[in-house]
């Protein structure tokens, strides 16, 4: 049946391919998206641009950074500077750093990634079969209605930047899952998404395990996962390298030294993960609230955070979702891995709206939002949409305020 259902998967896509040109409402989507993002802050330039820096000095053969400002999170050995974030949007810059050097906008090469995984989002809605006004609420719902505007439009730092490639990465895969079902770009896509953010590597059992299901032949099948392993492996090993021509060691990433080095923040004697601090993260996550204000706007995110729960509207609609339905069940699999991760890590960020580290799974949760949708009320639907863009335009006018 499930075989069965992955076919008819297959057909719908191609049909809905052949009655609207995907390429034309793809690039339409990018353009109003991006230029939303745009205006929403990451028309300004970033102080915080070390991607720029990284990639500056990937052009000139190294990767300690050539004279970083003094206010990078750096992590420092014999006279050299190293970032511990993700390489994967340096990479993705190398071009166009190659041309404008340290000048290159960052900010508005997010919200470019970020408008690209806006238009693959809508590109997997059409071969889920999504039509007319279902998929565009659908389509409003990630790119307005979710935290993914605030962290894709409101500045494009370095830790914004992290987030939106794990989900430009993500959907990419996801938008070939559903799709042509090309190895190779599944493999780049999840490969740029843990490239960025480890916990993505959660996400593999999804791709692996939908991979090839639409494939009717035996060589095809196999050429599939050949192309993927080659892509994401490729990938894996450059990271492995990457660790160890800088700290010795193909499994350290830096990011413990940077965090046990800090001076501002650092983990009590529990270390960076452990079991302990699953209650207080779980508070923060599920059931903090924003503070009361007496006066407009009447509430305060604050910079800690806030629960998902009102951060996030599309998780209700996921109650609506099939989970009979394999890649429904998988989806959910990978938000619960990945979010307990999270709950286990000593840290739920800062300086932050709702809570940021749950970006890195988002789009899992739109595929179960989507599913969902196909169950429940359509005005359901509207209003989670609504509900989350005027979360959303809370959050940018907040920061904005504060000057974050």
């Amino acid at each position: 049946m499930l075989a069965n259902n992955s076919k008819v998967l297959g057909s719908t896509a191609t049909a809905h391919r052949k009655s609207v040109p995907d390429p034309v409402g793809f690039w339409t989507i990018v353009a109003i998206f991006w230029t939303v993002y745009a205006i929403s802050g990451c028309y300004r330039l970033t102080p915080y641009n070390a991607h720029v820096y990284l990639a500056y000095s990937m052009l000139h053969g190294h990767f300690d950074l050539i004279r970083p400002p003094s206010h990078f999170e750096l992590i420092r050995i014999a006279g050299h500077d190293y970032v511990a974030y993700g390489i994967a949007p340096s990479l993705l810059m190398l071009p166009f750093v190659a041309l404008w050097g340290l000048d290159f906008h960052q900010a508005l090469f997010g919200a470019v990634l970020a408008a690209m995984a806006v238009g693959f989002w809508w590109s997997i809605l059409g071969s889920l079969n999504f039509k007319g006004s279902e998929r565009a609420w659908l389509t409003a719902l990630f790119g307005l209605g979710s935290p993914f505007w605030f962290y894709s439009g409101r500045n494009g730092s370095t830790w914004s930047l992290s987030h939106v490639t794990v989900v430009f990465g993500l959907m990419l895969a996801i938008r070939e899952i559903v799709g042509k079902q090309r190895g190779w770009f599944i493999g780049s896509g999840v490969g740029l998404a843990v490239l960025s953010r480890q916990p993505a590597l959660l996400s593999l059992p999804l791709f692996m395990g939908m991979l090839g299901r639409q494939k009717t032949q035996k060589r095809e099948f196999i050429l599939a996962h050949l192309s993927f392993a080659f892509m994401f492996g490729g990938l894996i090993l450059f990271d492995a390298y990457y660790n160890y021509a800088r700290f010795g060691s193909p499994f350290d990433n830096g990011y413990r030294r940077l965090i046990l080095n800090s001076r501002d923040i650092g983990p009590c004697s529990w270390g960076l993960f452990n079991i302990k601090y699953v209650s207080q993260n779980t508070r923060m996550y599920f059931l903090k609230l924003p503070d009361r204000l007496p006066n407009f706007p009447w509430f305060d995110p604050g910079l800690g955070g806030f629960s998902i729960l009102v951060s996030t509207p599309a998780l209700f609609l996921a109650i609506g979702a099939d989970y009979h339905d394999r890649i429904n069940l998988l989806a959910l699999c990978c938000c619960l891995t990945i979010q307990g991760v999270y709950l286990t890590y000593y840290w739920s960020g800062f300086a932050q709206f709702g809570c940021r580290y749950a970006v890195d799974y988002l789009p899992f949760v739109m595929l179960l939002a989507a599913a969902g949708a196909r169950n429940l009320p359509r005005w359901m639907l509207r209003i989670a949409a609504l509900a989350g863009t005027i979360v959303e335009i809370w959050g940018i006018g907040w920061a904005a305020s504060k000057g974050l």
